[in-house]
């Protein structure tokens, strides 16, 4: 009986939701192009940060590669002293 009364106060409360609106509710046209204006943004700033870290690393190449030259003239200096 008491098991009855719990079910029956259940499905009540669940029909009471979605007959008053408490479910899940579908996106907007407005809503969609703000997300994919935002899936866009992201994508864009995604490839600038790639950009960005082959940028540095073609930075730091080139820096080890002038350091090293920066050395051999140092020692072509010496053996003209």
């Amino acid at each position: 009986m008491k098991r009855n009364v719990i079910l029956t106060g259940l499905i009540l409360i669940m029909l009471t939701m979605v007959f008053a609106g408490c479910g899940p509710k579908m996106a907007n046209q407005t809503q969609l192009d703000q997300l994919n204006e935002l899936k866009n943004a992201a994508d864009a700033a995604e490839s600038q940060v790639k950009d960005c870290q082959n940028k540095i690393a073609s930075l730091e190449t080139e820096k080890a590669q002038l350091l090293n030259e920066i050395e051999e003239l140092k020692k072509e200096i010496k053996i003209y002293k």
